[in-house]
């Protein structure tokens, strides 16, 4: 394991802007799979029932941690711990998207668009642990708020642009150039990657000699691990449940894709500039069990309001509720994920395996969010948005009460 004294401090400018660009890249195609895709599919007459499953594109974000260990454990001399986990990756996920341009997101072309997104979702997932990994051991100790921080604001940036992204582009130039500009977007990352170069005293190559093998036991192991997978899990839970279902909502009341897509963007400024940046601000200040309780009341507080939503009809309520319900669970979702990630970051710094320690948090929030939104599709399928957008409420409360009766670990 680094000391917070023995970590790289040179650069620490280049290192900011490269795991910026990586985390970016990695959350554009779960916000094609899971928020564009149903969208566009859905304008074309797929039923909601048939949408249910497209989260589901995600769950290689949540088997990574059976193949974590590997990545902490195995490199190439040559390329570096990360770096040879990091270019392959991301080269894997841009082809895969330029493939998808070429073929074009049709009813007719579903079955081959889904199985290019799962390619790059595994591709994407392989190479969080690898960034996390860089993250944690190379970014000097005093800085790791700040890295927590680029973390969680540039993988949603990255989601909010493979959706409403997608979607306003979409809605105004077609999904092909659309997804070019997605494919851009990875080769700028890519190109980052190539350009820099992991200190020596981590391309020793091969599985070090001097410590045990990484392993998910490990972690398992540690005090507190169970604590920081909960948090991680009910903060996802409450953040994705009325994400989802909200655009879909607003689909069948006829509300053009690039309006859907300008209140999807707005959103994610809002959870990126206040929700995560605040968030930093205010876990410093209150730490992260304020922040995490705050988050999940302003989630609750929005999918209330989008409740009420579909008790109404006409501008007035599109206005009144909408935009307020958007915005609330953007400062929610954005503050809470902060929070538990912060903890994350703390935790996974504290042994020398941060990669398979970060993908194992990840991986408990990546199914609290893929659950929710394929539950709560096929949910509203069957019993309408309003009963859907109901029990999806109780979620951040339920989360409140876990953290009053099951305080954090003192470090958090």
């Amino acid at each position: 394991m680094l000391s917070p004294d023995a970590r790289p401090s040179r650069h620490p400018f280049f290192l900011f802007t490269l795991i910026a660009c990586l985390y970016t890249a990695q959350g554009v195609p779960m916000g094609l799979a899971v928020e564009a895709l149903p969208n566009l599919l859905r304008r074309d007459g797929v039923p909601l029932a048939s949408l249910s499953f497209l989260p589901l594109i995600g769950l290689p974000w949540i088997a990574k941690v059976l193949w974590a260990p590997w990545l902490d454990n195995h490199w190439s001399r040559r390329l570096g711990r990360r770096r040879s986990w990091i270019l392959p990756m991301q080269a894997i996920v841009a082809l895969s998207l330029l493939a998808l341009a070429l073929l074009g997101i049709r009813v007719e072309t579903t079955p081959v668009a889904v199985g290019l997104l799962i390619l790059a979702a595994l591709a994407s997932a392989t190479q969080d642990t690898a960034t996390d990994g860089l993250a944690a051991e190379h970014i000097p100790a005093h800085l790791l708020p700040y890295a927590n921080g680029v973390q969680v604001a540039c993988t949603m940036i990255g989601f909010f642009i493979g959706g409403a992204g997608m979607l306003i582009v979409s809605g105004l130039a077609g999904a092909r150039a659309g997804l070019l500009t997605m494919t851009a977007l990875v080769l700028a990352g890519l190109l980052l990657a190539l350009v820099w170069r992991e200190p020596a005293r981590e391309v020793a190559g091969g599985l070090a000699a001097t410590r045990p093998p990484a392993s998910l036991r490990r972690f398992l192991r540690r005090p507190s691990a169970w604590m920081v997978l909960t948090i991680a899990l009910v903060t996802a839970v409450a953040a994705s449940a009325g994400f989802n279902l909200s655009k879909l909502l607003l689909v069948d009341r006829g509300w053009p894709l690039e309006k859907i897509g300008q209140l999807g963007m707005s959103g994610g400024i809002v959870t990126v500039t206040l929700g995560c940046g605040g968030g930093a601000l205010l876990v410093a200040r209150f730490g992260v069990y304020r922040v995490l309780a705050g988050g999940l009341i302003c989630a609750a507080a929005s999918i209330l309001l989008l409740w009420l939503f579909t008790t109404m009809d006409g501008v007035v309520g599109a206005t009144a509720l909408v935009w307020p319900a958007t915005l609330l669970g953007a400062l929610g979702s954005g503050g809470a994920s902060v929070a538990a990630m912060t903890l994350a970051m703390r935790f996974a710094a504290g042994d020398d395996q941060s990669g398979t320690d970060m993908t194992a948090v990840q991986s408990s929030r990546d199914l609290g969010e893929i659950a929710t939104a394929s539950a709560a599709m096929a949910l509203a399928g069957v019993a309408g948005y309003g009963t859907a957008l109901a029990v999806a409420a109780l979620i951040p409360l339920l989360g409140i009460v876990l953290l009053f009766r099951r305080p954090l670990p003192a470090h958090g």
